[in-house]
């Protein structure tokens, strides 16, 4: 997570993805509380309105029986007629069919059948079906008004019974009701729009309008609540029918939601896709966004190394965001700045080296005139004196001033040539080639064992210019022979490391001082009685020209070692 662009793709996306996915959980959570709720309030008015439509079904039943119970008619027959059933039967079965019924039939005082409609020979036609028997409901309940079991069937029937009297004296009960079955809540699911189911009073299912025969969950009275059967998913209630004596009857409600959840689904497919959209889209522009922060902050950065290395020639042109412009501007201020600071401090500098380089060429030079000088004054009096030894005396005096006139036009041709020093001429060649040339140049001190040379790789290439090389290997060990005493030694060293070449001198003389090491390098120090201290000047212009560096280790008394780091291949 170091890559600026790595960061702003990350928080591009994530300002994308999160508010999106948030408000897409959000949304779905409400539409599914509200399509929940709405199937709840749905499914609560559908039980209600079958309970009403069920207590008013019993209410009429109860005074429907109690209207037959005391027609003349079915009295003549039951008390007058009563021992011929079959017509009896007949009346009951008509009266079936018009009080639209599932069952009727009369018993006696003590309990006794004595005609039923379902034995009337249009009772089949007229019903569509096999009759139902009043010798299938059982015992007569004490309720006038009760849910009674069907022996055999999966059903109920809303039973009631009225008493037949006469003379205020009960002679017999006539019951009928109406059949709760698959059928009739198949019908009422039509008309509620929800499915039902039919449990007793003990919580066993006992007629559902569900098509299928899987088996059905334990569902709660009051509350709604989701159940899953075969695979699909609803909101179940169940209330009680409050219609005879306890346990009472439980009437369940299942409002699907299967199409809802399908919806729901559907949305939350459709929101990862519009997400998944959303990170691509937002993965773009974080990569277009970030090309355009991190390749303006890429470029900034290698200007800042190129202000490092001491580049200050080329100014910094681009334009970027008004950030980065601020920065670019404050950089390309800089770069003018110490451009013009350089330029100043090289003005100062040369004016400072021409004048110590005036004042050591003074000295220097003043040095050779004495002799020469003391020696011209010292001939002309010995001319004036006459003196017998003037020839010895002009002899010498010559000698004198032929050395001293030999120095200063070594130390002319020294100063000359730091002046005009030139660039260098990059070439590729062997150092053991120069390894060979340095033998043989010393070839007494290598004789003698005075210089000696570490074995070199055998094929070690140097792109570099090989003249100024060799003068930094001369000054090197001349100066290390110069140090040493006369039986002292001094050692070279070549070798590679990665892409360097690595040059060590080492000389077992008297070593530097701290002063002595600080001002090595400087022109016109020299530790040597007769020196222009211009030596190690020109070995570092040489060793900084080439791209290297030079340093040197030294303790007092314990000789110095010089390491100089050149590059294998010159870098364009």
């Amino acid at each position: 997570m170091n890559s600026l662009r790595l960061r702003l793709m990350l928080g591009v996306s994530l300002v994308a993805i999160v508010p999106l996915a948030i408000a897409l959980a959000l949304m779905s959570q409400r539409i599914q509380r509200t399509v929940e709720a709405q199937a709840a309030e749905r499914l609560s008015a559908a039980l209600g309105s079958l309970q009403t439509q069920l207590a008013g079904d019993a209410a009429r039943l109860t005074e429907k029986l109690g209207l037959l119970a005391r027609d003349p008619q079915m009295k003549r027959l039951y008390l007058v007629e009563s021992a011929s059933s079959a017509e009896l039967s007949r009346y009951l079965a008509d009266q079936q069919f018009l009080l639209d019924l599932d069952f009727l039939f009369v018993v006696d005082a003590q309990g006794r059948l004595i005609a039923d409609a379902a034995t009337a020979p249009t009772a089949r036609a007229r019903l569509g079906r096999e009759p139902l028997v009043g010798a299938a409901l059982g015992e007569m309940s004490p309720d006038p008004l009760a849910l009674t079991a069907v022996q055999g069937a999966p059903a109920l029937v809303l039973d009631a019974a009225q008493s037949i009297r006469y003379r205020d004296e009960l002679v017999g009960r006539i019951r009928g009701g109406v059949l709760l079955d698959s059928t009739l809540l198949a019908r009422l699911a039509r008309t509620s729009g929800v499915e039902l189911v039919l449990y007793a009073g003990r919580g066993e299912p006992i007629a559902t309008s569900l098509r299928d025969g899987e088996a059905l969950p334990a569902i709660g009275n009051q509350v709604a609540e989701r159940v899953e059967i075969a695979g699909r998913s609803y909101l179940a209630q169940r209330r009680a029918l409050a219609i005879g004596s306890e346990p009472h009857v439980q009437l369940a409600g299942l409002a699907a939601t299967s199409s809802a959840d399908e919806t729901l689904a559907a949305l939350r497919w459709t929101s990862l896709s519009l997400g998944l959209l959303g990170v691509l889209i937002a993965m773009g522009l974080g990569v277009l966004w970030s090309r355009q922060v991190s390749r303006p902050v890429e470029r900034l950065a290698r200007f800042s190394d190129q202000i490092a290395r001491g580049e200050w020639d080329q100014p910094l042109a681009m334009e970027s965001v008004g950030e980065l412009q601020t920065l670019v501007a404050s950089l390309e201020r800089m770069r003018t700045d110490l451009r013009s600071y350089r330029e100043r401090l090289s003005a100062s500098e040369r004016q400072a080296a021409y004048g110590q380089m005036a004042r050591k060429v003074a000295h220097e030079i003043k040095n050779p005139l004495t002799p020469i000088a003391v020696s011209i004054a010292d001939l002309k009096r010995s001319y004036d004196q006459n003196r017998a030894d003037f020839p010895h005396i002009l002899e010498q005096a010559v000698r004198t001033i032929g050395e001293e006139v030999h120095a200063l036009k070594r130390l002319i041709n020294e100063f000359s040539e730091f002046g005009r020093f030139p660039p260098p001429q990059f070439v590729a060649f062997d150092v053991a080639e120069l390894v060979t040339d340095l033998k043989t140049l010393y070839r007494r001190e290598f004789s003698e064992a005075r210089l000696t040379f570490d074995p070199a790789p055998a094929t070690l290439r140097l792109e570099a210019d090989r003249a100024q090389l060799r003068q930094v290997l001369l000054n090197l060990i001349q100066n290390g022979l110069d140090a040493a005493a006369p039986t002292g030694r001094v050692n070279v060293g070549i070798g590679s490391a990665g892409q360097w070449l690595e040059l060590v001198v080492h000389d077992d003389g008297p070593g530097l001082t701290d002063e002595q090491r600080a001002q090595l390098f400087v022109p016109g120090f020299t530790s040597k009685a007769h020196g222009s201290g211009l030596g190690l000047t020109i070995v570092e212009r040489i060793v900084t020209d080439h791209g290297g560096t030079i340093a040197v280790e030294s303790t007092s008394g314990h000789g110095a070692t010089f390491r100089v780091r050149l590059p294998m291949r010159r870098e364009v």
